[in-house]
């Protein structure tokens, strides 16, 4: 359970999902549904170049827990949540931000409802602003009377929506091994990295402010933050979300993050606390506890980096951007198997190429490497090289 406080409003939500507990912040409402059919694209809008999408009629139906059961009619909740409060934010103060976002909340509802027609799940889904959970509902409604105070307030419920967004995210991904339910877990989780970053950035153009993190922890805000999309996914055009198509470049995923001066590379030795999507937390063999930075989520799921709570690890790495601490590569002393995060060279071990230009992403101007999963986060240009 989290507590929630934005500004001079407080409030402890307590959301029942199976039998964990979750206090959520969610997103605004749209009124223009994006089509998703069985197809979930791996990229993000924003300039995020993944070029393939996903069927999910390739990944083979598992068994649906309660728990699961109940996590998905939450998220689809939750999402239309996000997508209600960007709508209406955007109604009252005009900012492209929050319509461009809310667009994109609205193919993330789309994707949780794909995801429950596969399990034959009845949508909890109501009309605006309304909500199946009466936490949700007044959690609705404390965010609009925030939002509304001012334009800063409601780009901080914005940024702390997306927060909340990723914790839950990641929590739920490991609570669940239906590959399916991961793809779209993993999809949406990525939107929100772009989605922070959006905020976040609009909040100090608008005000001059740097806003601080709340629910994530330091470390982590600072990989999501200073990450770059832009290298493309494997395969050829990408394609599906809200009005965005276009060419992915070959290569795996990436997050466009340039080969780094590992001149400073040490090795150092520890126990793993936890794992997340952007990176580890372990204690050093001197008591000392470090965040390692371990690039792209995407990458690391793609290699199996998994260790368990307790492992002992060996880093080599380097003092990155913002005093972050970033893996070259990871030992696993119980079986020395090693992953590798970046080559010998500094470069990242999950970038393939720039995503090249293609279709025009939607709200926003043309996004290069667009792959379709989320529509650009601002107004101007809609992609980032």
């Amino acid at each position: 359970m989290k507590n929630i406080i934005i500004g001079v409003l407080s409030a402890v939500i307590v959301i029942a999902v199976g039998a964990s507990a979750y206090n959520a912040f969610a997103s605004p409402n749209t009124t223009t549904p994006a089509a998703l059919d069985a197809t979930v694209s791996t990229g993000n809008g924003n300039g995020s170049g993944t070029g393939g999408s996903a069927q999910l009629t390739t990944v083979p139906v598992s068994d649906l827990s309660a728990e699961e059961a109940a996590a998905l009619l939450f998220m689809r909740e939750e999402e239309k949540l996000a997508r209600d409060v960007y709508n209406q934010l955007f109604a009252l103060w005009g900012m492209p931000t929050f319509q461009n976002i809310a667009a994109s909340e609205q193919t993330h509802m789309d994707q949780v409802k794909v995801l429950m027609d596969r399990y034959a799940l009845a949508d909890p889904a109501l009309d605006l602003g309304k909500f199946t959970d009466a936490n949700l509902q007044a959690l609705y409604d404390q965010l609009m009377a925030q939002g509304s105070l001012s334009i800063a307030d409601a780009i901080k419920v914005g940024a702390t929506i997306e927060e909340v967004d990723i914790v839950d995210l990641q929590t739920r991904f490991t609570q669940t091994d239906n590959a399916d339910i991961q793809l779209v877990y993993n999809n949406l989780m990525n939107g929100s990295f772009n989605h922070l970053k959006a905020f976040t950035s609009a909040l100090t153009q608008q005000t001059g402010e740097t806003y601080q993190p709340q629910y994530l922890s330091v470390d982590q805000y600072q990989v999501i933050i200073s990450s770059t999309n832009g290298n493309g996914n494997q395969g050829g055009n990408g394609s599906q979300g809200a009005n965005g198509q276009g060419n992915g470049a070959q290569g795996s995923t990436g997050m466009g993050i340039p080969q780094a001066d590992i001149s400073a590379a040490t090795t150092v030795h520890g126990v793993v606390n936890s794992v997340d999507f952007t990176g580890m937390s372990v204690t050093l063999d001197d008591g000392t506890a470090l965040y390692i930075d371990l690039g792209n989520s995407r990458y690391i799921q793609s290699i199996g980096f998994a260790p368990a709570a307790g492992e002992g690890v060996t880093i080599h790495g380097f003092p990155g951007d913002q005093g972050l601490y970033s893996a070259i590569t990871v030992t696993i002393d119980s079986t020395a198997q090693i992953y590798a995060f970046r080559d010998a060279n500094g470069s990242p071990m999950w970038s393939g190429g720039n995503g090249q230009g293609g279709g025009n992403g939607n709200e926003g101007g043309n996004a290069n490497g667009s792959g379709g999963g989320d529509v650009p986060d601002s107004g101007g240009q809609g992609g980032k090289p």
